[in-house]
């Protein structure tokens, strides 16, 4: 039983990592109908910038937070400056801002690897005890942190939306631009916030997840397959959706690799994704179209 309980819990903690990223991708998405593929690599940005200014530099760790934060929300504003802006401006489809975004990972993880180079960098833990013990289970305490986390920044989302006239403009955009255009708001700050916060999301995931990981430059590409699998899981456009189906790849991963093999983890995982969307193809946890904006 405690072996059950400790891939469970453990399961819980890796999927909240997924679920922070992947509630970037959804309100990315539910903003600009978009992708951005560089969100992973966004998250190693933010455990590289952590390795820097709280290891290397030696600033207090709150201070190396929120400077982390707000870097890399600041390179997913260029993400979308850089990627997105000059297609839509052409009339491109999304398609092409999925590949183009896409590429802009390629180049941040070739920049990274330049400045940090290609080996893991260790970061000490700075969240009291390396392991929380839970009864009989332990857990790394990063995992647990990253778990209260996401569902504050899920809670934060949802009351950004439903009570501020950017979050429901947010909303809106999605269903339609025109609209939102003709009500006098400003639909490029929109989609420009959307991948700063996006970004920043993702370099909080990075910070937090450093002294399990380690800081490494090509890291983020794992993350991109799986929170974008987490995300199809519970929605596109449902940031719940995301927690959930990130909760549940992380889970389905730990208890796999458990009682199955390590080498099955993903096979399982894409079993699972495949069968869900077959019964549910647009997620778990979609968001009706029809609502007041």
């Amino acid at each position: 039983m405690t072996t059950f309980l400790t891939s469970l819990v453990t399961g819980l903690g890796v999927g909240s990592v997924y679920a922070l990223v992947a509630v970037g991708y959804a309100f990315i998405f539910r903003t600009t109908a978009s992708f951005n593929f560089a969100q992973g690599q966004l998250l190693a940005l933010g455990s590289l910038f952590a390795y820097t200014l709280y290891m290397a530099v030696g600033l207090p760790v709150v201070v190396s937070l929120i400077i982390s934060v707000a870097i890399v929300g600041v390179l997913g504003g260029v993400v979308e400056r850089v990627a997105i802006w000059p297609l839509a401006r052409r009339g491109e489809d999304t398609l092409t801002w999925l590949i183009s975004t896409l590429g802009v990972a390629i180049l941040f993880a070739g920049a990274a690897q330049r400045i940090w180079g290609s080996k893991p960098l260790a970061v000490d833990n700075y969240i009291g005890p390396k392991v929380m013990h839970l009864g009989s289970v332990n857990i790394a305490t990063p995992y647990v942190v990253t778990f209260v986390v996401v569902i504050a920044v899920a809670v934060a989302i949802e009351l950004f939306q439903r009570y501020t006239l950017w979050g429901r403009a947010m909303r809106a955009v999605g269903d339609n631009r025109s609209a939102v255009e003709l009500a006098g708001i400003n639909v490029l700050v929109l989609g420009i916030g959307a991948f700063v916060v996006g970004g920043a999301l993702a370099g909080l995931a990075g910070f937090v997840l450093a002294p399990v990981t380690y800081a490494q430059a090509d890291a983020g590409f794992t993350f991109v397959i799986m929170s974008f699998a987490a995300v199809a899981i519970g929605g596109f456009s449902s940031h719940w959706g995301a927690v959930i189906g990130g909760w549940l790849i992380g889970v389905v991963q730990s208890l796999s690799g458990t009682y199955v093999s390590l080498n099955s983890q993903q096979l399982i995982v894409f079993g699972m994704l495949i069968l869900i969307l077959m019964i549910r193809p647009q997620g778990l946890l979609t968001q009706r179209v029809g609502r007041e904006v």
